[in-house]
């Protein structure tokens, strides 16, 4: 029992102590990205603007939390002006006190991690506790198994107690071994995942501890109401058919999942309650063919293994993807900077106009939603009529695609049994299909040519007009600027090491 108990706080201890140092090492190897991204590319606008938001978020993250000798308020800051100087020293500095091990951070999250460990503790001395029982198996888990949660309630006679009544504790704890290793491993997923986007903190430890907890008390809870398996499976009834014997193989499976699932104990329990009574909500699913998350394969440049690496990061949809700051996703990620803006880009695209027309743009050389943008929406002023006919008859040529049926329009409107109403020759409203409304919409936008062009630009001013989709394109016009006018076209054969012009003499 003694080495039970020390390879039990072993474990746990080890647990701790490993997640909190990968928080230290992975805040030192990201200020270092940050310091290096700031050294390459532009967060200063020496306008009004200031400092991009968008960096200021990342930086905070990794620095909140490290108080530097020298740090100063907002307020005595507000008057200095920024530049990219300042802010690397004020990262190196964050860099110089995050070396100290343990600091103000990371002793709090020691003692909010305490719970955790006790509860794991306890978890691994339960699942251990049978080893060295085999010579004394009369006596070792006697004092230990016979409480009310684990034979209370039972009504045996003075020759079935023995042997029932401790086969029955043994069950109940078994159960709630199995269900405790389901947790734990449970718990490590999601903590490690929590360390890959710098997300670990006090609050999710002690959730950790909590969910491990209630897993093992509803399943071990849940086998004393259910323990045999022809109970289990029909649900009907709770009582006692059959005498209590080994523990089925069902509950163990169902022990491991209900560790693995967080929670999913709980909701087993409701839906099976929720079938019966019918004061509860339910959801309503007449359109869960219809409204599937839209996975994260859809972007071109993401497969199997990157999807799994970006799941890490808690983005797992294209919708998640498209709200995502592209400076933290380069942070965090392996991936490069112009990797990250064009997958977030792609994923813009395909939020705002559907999976649908998300694939049939990407066959007419639109993948992103500035590809869109610019196709639709030209500023030059040295445009010429020539130049303004093929402009507008590609907004015509787009238009037909934005306002394409598609699948989910045509099977939502059956499956709803709603009609669209649209005015006919005669001005009298009729009820059409999602085929002829979309013929109907093209055709009030398409009278005139100018009209169409200026509809669908209508479209993409509000299209474009989405926060993340802002941030997106300050970011791309802050690299773009960057690079500067040689990236604009490729410079002629004849040009090539030319010197440049020789600047024109004052008048």
């Amino acid at each position: 029992m003694a080495w039970t108990v020390v390879v039990a706080f072993a474990i746990s201890f080890i647990t701790v102590f490993a997640l909190i140092f990968g928080r230290y090492e992975i805040r030192l190897r990201r200020l270092r990205l940050i310091r290096d991204y700031v050294k390459t590319f532009p967060v200063i606008d020496l306008g009004e603007e200031g400092t991009s938001p968008s960096f200021e978020f990342v930086r905070s993250k990794y620095a909140a939390d490290v108080r530097s000798n020298g740090e100063r308020s907002t307020d005595e800051r507000s008057d200095e002006p920024r530049s990219a100087e300042g802010i690397i020293r004020e990262i190196n500095d964050t860099i110089s006190q995050t070396r100290f091990f343990l600091n103000r951070g990371d002793l709090r999250l020691l003692v909010a991690a305490l719970p955790y460990m006790l509860v794991i503790s306890a978890g691994f001395i339960l699942a251990f506790s049978g080893f060295g029982c085999f010579e004394t198996a009369a006596t070792c888990l006697d004092g230990t198994t016979f409480n009310l949660l684990t034979v209370g309630g039972m009504k045996l006679s003075e020759q079935q107690a023995s042997a029932e009544l401790r086969q029955l504790a043994e069950n109940v704890l078994t159960v709630a071994a199995i269900t405790f290793v389901g947790a734990y491993l449970s718990s490590l997923r999601y903590l490690v995942q929590a360390l890959a986007v710098f997300d670990l903190n006090g609050y999710t430890m002690i959730r950790q501890a909590a969910m491990i907890v209630i897993s093992v008390l509803a399943s071990a809870t849940l086998y004393r109401a259910l323990p045999d398996s022809s109970a289990l499976q029909t649900v009907l009834s709770i009582e006692r058919t059959t005498p209590i014997g080994e523990l089925p193989a069902l509950w163990i499976l169902l022990g491991l999942a209900f560790g693995l699932l967080p929670g999913s104990v709980l909701q087993f329990i409701l839906v099976k309650i929720g079938t019966q009574i019918n004061w509860i909500k339910q959801s309503d699913n007449r359109f869960i063919d219809w409204t599937r998350v839209v996975p994260l394969d859809a972007i071109d440049g993401i497969d199997f293994f990157t999807r799994f690496r970006l799941e890490e990061c808690g983005i797992s949809d294209v919708q998640s993807l498209a709200t995502y700051n592209p400076i933290m996703l380069h942070i965090e990620t392996p991936y490069g900077i112009y990797q990250t803006v064009d997958w977030i880009a792609q994923a813009q695209l395909c939020c705002v106009v559907g999976l649908d027309r998300f694939l049939l743009l990407r066959q007419f050389n639109v993948r992103t939603i500035f590809d869109l943008e610019r196709a639709l929406k030209q500023n030059r002023k040295d445009e010429t009529e020539a130049d303004q006919k093929a402009i507008d008859a590609f907004d015509r040529i787009y238009a037909s695609v934005l306002f394409a049926p598609t699948g989910p329009m045509k099977h939502v409107q059956e499956k709803s049994t709603a009609k669209f109403l649209i005015p006919d020759a005669d001005g009298q409203i009729k009820e059409v299909d999602a085929k002829d409304f979309s013929i109907w919409a093209l055709t009030t936008i398409s009278e005139t040519k100018e009209m169409s062009s200026r509809a669908i630009e209508h479209l993409m001013d509000w299209i474009g007009d989405d926060l993340h989709v802002r941030r997106l394109r300050r970011l791309w016009n802050e690299i773009s600027g960057r690079l500067g006018q040689l990236s604009l076209e490729l410079t002629p054969d004849h040009k090539i090491g030319a010197k440049p012009d020789a600047p024109t003499p004052a008048d």
